[in-house]
């Protein structure tokens, strides 16, 4: 299984979140966690089989927001591995394959 978080590294204000949730699409799954409130960051995280769609959706989806970047780790949990990308205006800034 995979969980997978994608994380605002800006403060949003809690109607930009709710943009955000729907245009990357997370609320498309039924097992995710996402909650508003305030001036804080996005924060939703979801649990599937596989994140390829997911990643790619995000991705595309950043370009939406050209003046926000955007974190997403894509956790193995069976394995404990986890990969951690950092989108802006739909390109990858950064990418990091940890293990443990």
């Amino acid at each position: 299984m995979r969980a997978i978080s994608v994380k605002s590294v800006e403060v949003l204000e809690e109607e930009l979140q709710l943009h955000v949730h729907h245009t990357f699409g997370m609320e498309q799954y039924t097992d995710y966690v996402f909650k508003t409130g305030g001036d804080k960051n996005y924060s939703a995280t979801i649990v599937m089989a596989s994140s390829m769609q997911v990643i790619s959706q995000v991705k595309e989806a950043t370009k939406t927001f050209p003046d926000h970047e955007f974190v997403l780790i894509d956790l193995d949990t069976d394995s404990n591995a986890s990969t951690t990308y950092r989108f802006k205006e739909g390109e990858i800034l950064e990418k990091k394959f940890s293990i443990g």
